[in-house]
């Protein structure tokens, strides 16, 4: 059948589908460790930054990292098959 790790990370990731997915890998994950380092990072620099301004853009980052992850653990998946 292919690699197991390829197989399974699919299923998890079909079980969810692709909008729950895209909302947790996507904008929660990949989105919330955007905001969070985006924050940190002005922090230690002791840098000004628009709270609204980061979150537009982590929420952009996640929605653009959900739908890559799907499409690419999908192609990987069906590659090794």
């Amino acid at each position: 059948m292919g690699n197991y790790s390829e197989e399974k990370a699919w299923k998890r990731a079909e079980k969810m589908g692709k909008v729950n997915y895209l909302l947790l890998v996507g904008i929660l994950a990949g989105g919330g460790a955007f905001f969070g380092l985006s924050i940190l990072l002005a922090y230690v620099r002791g840098s000004d930054m628009d709270l609204f301004q980061t979150f537009l853009s982590a929420l952009s980052f996640g929605v653009v990292y959900g739908y890559l992850s799907w499409k690419f653990t999908k192609r990987r998946y069906e590659k090794k098959r």
